[in-house]
């Protein structure tokens, strides 16, 4: 499925994107999948250091599960926040100043600013001979190799089992 392009001529000609399998999930030219997320973190700014940690501990919990062939990317975009809404939403008079201070510092230009995130993960299935090596390298139990020293022949359908795996990883994570 790669691009045999020497000279590339269009621009999907240039993007890695075949096509798109499943809602959300994309295939690449070069095999792998890919699924992008927006999220909204927490304030880090204002959390604890035990929070912090806490935080970091989870994340490395989810993100060490993953195995190998996985890829992720994280990106963070700013972009200038649309206006205050000109309506009076408080009725009581402490809640109205607050709201009024808020409001005019939202008017000044160039200082308002949105942070929006993007997280993609990419999961490259195992190739045919990586298959064939590992198999001819793990042990079973009792120190012999599995079944004989010959290493399997990996049949088409183990591969597109192993990729429909990785779709359904995909869509449980939305």
């Amino acid at each position: 499925m790669q691009n045999t392009a020497k000279n590339p001529d269009r621009i999907t000609d240039l993007l890695p994107w075949a096509a798109l399998i499943a809602p959300g999930v994309v295939l690449n030219k070069d095999g792998s999948y890919q699924r992008t997320l927006r999220f909204r973190g927490p304030d880090l700014e204002s959390s604890t250091d035990a929070e912090l940690v806490a935080t970091t501990a989870r994340l490395n919990n989810a993100l060490k599960r993953l195995g190998s062939g996985w890829a992720i990317y994280i990106e963070a975009r700013r972009s200038q926040a649309q206006r205050y809404s000109e309506e009076n939403r408080f009725e009581d008079p402490v809640s109205w100043l607050v709201d009024l201070e808020r409001h005019e510092l939202f008017k000044r230009d160039d200082e308002n600013f949105e942070s929006h995130y993007y997280l993609t993960l990419q999961f490259m299935p195992p190739s045919e001979a990586a298959n064939k090596l590992s198999e001819a390298m793990v042990k079973k139990e009792g120190g012999k190799k599995s079944q004989d020293s010959k290493p399997k022949k990996l049949s088409r359908k183990k591969t597109a089992e192993t990729s429909k795996a990785a779709v359904r990883n995909c869509r449980e994570i939305r």
